[in-house]
């Protein structure tokens, strides 16, 4: 066992290893009861804290962060620092538009995580960084898959993505469409108003699904849409997730058992309010 100490709360994490990392994807490898997925957090540190108090206490789970962990709120370094301990046998992080970076420079606004580091560490961004590309961004997912259930993603997806493969060493184009791309109800791809990214409609949904033999995309990056519980797209096979309070809404995660039928009928009775 290792444990990591967070004010008053201990976290116990088994060394039995339940992840597959297969290049950039990680893969669920043996039985779990309970895969608890988190959305955007940026920078709430509250529901960040309650989310990591409720996988302590849940039995056979692992915790899967959707990405966005810093700005917007004002606690993004203690989450980030936090996070950046627990990754592992049981905490995978996934890499959302808002740990895209290039040589040290933010592709995303607002940025307040390096106001952050410069106010609460007294430390200068451009020797902050390599540390942190090392010790935290190198360490992020581009996507999770549940075989047979789920591909979990920060965006979305593209039809670049073929199988397995694409997310193992992706090119930019397609971490990209990962990181930035929003559902659409139009079928095909089209320009997204964020200026990065696509906008994907239910055939590429379909397609991208198939070719990795998994039924519903669960994803985050629009906070907004879920602000009272998962926001279902595309026919119920995509669900956006929310777990941060700065926009207003109640953070929570979703529970999922792999080895149990999913019943998107019943998906509230699978979420955790925070």
């Amino acid at each position: 066992m290792t444990f990591l100490q967070l004010g008053v709360i201990s976290f116990s994490i088994e060394e039995s290893f339940v992840i597959s990392k297969l290049g950039r994807v990680s893969v669920l490898k043996s039985e779990c009861k309970n895969v608890l997925i988190a959305g955007d957090i940026h920078g709430d540190f509250n529901a960040f804290k309650r989310a990591l108090e409720i996988f302590e206490e849940t039995p056979d789970s692992i915790l899967i962060f959707l990405g966005d962990y810093a700005d917007r709120g004002d606690m993004g370094l203690e989450v980030i620092e936090t996070l950046t301990e627990m990754i592992g046998p049981r905490v995978v992080a996934l890499k959302g538009n808002h740990e895209d970076y290039v040589n040290g420079s933010p592709t995303f606004h607002p940025w307040d995580f390096g106001w952050e580091v410069e106010m609460k560490r007294k430390v200068k961004w451009k020797d902050f960084f390599p540390i942190f590309e090392k010790n935290f961004l190198n360490k992020l997912s581009i996507a999770f898959v549940i075989p047979g259930l789920a591909l979990c993603v920060h965006g979305g997806i593209c039809g670049r993505i073929k199988s397995l493969n694409d997310l193992k060493a992706p090119n930019r184009k397609i971490e990209e469409c990962i990181l930035w791309s929003d559902p659409t109800d139009l079928p095909g791809e089209f320009p997204n108003p964020r200026g990065a990214g696509i906008l994907f409609g239910p055939d590429i949904t379909d397609c991208v699904l198939k070719s990795l033999d998994v039924k519903f995309l669960v994803r985050s990056h629009e906070p907004m849409k879920a602000s009272e519980g998962p926001f279902l797209e595309q026919g119920g096979r995509v669900i956006t997730l929310s777990t941060t309070s700065v926009y207003g809404g109640k953070p929570f995660l979703l529970r999922i058992n792999p080895y149990e039928k999913f019943d998107l009928t019943k998906i509230n009775e699978k979420i955790i309010f925070l």
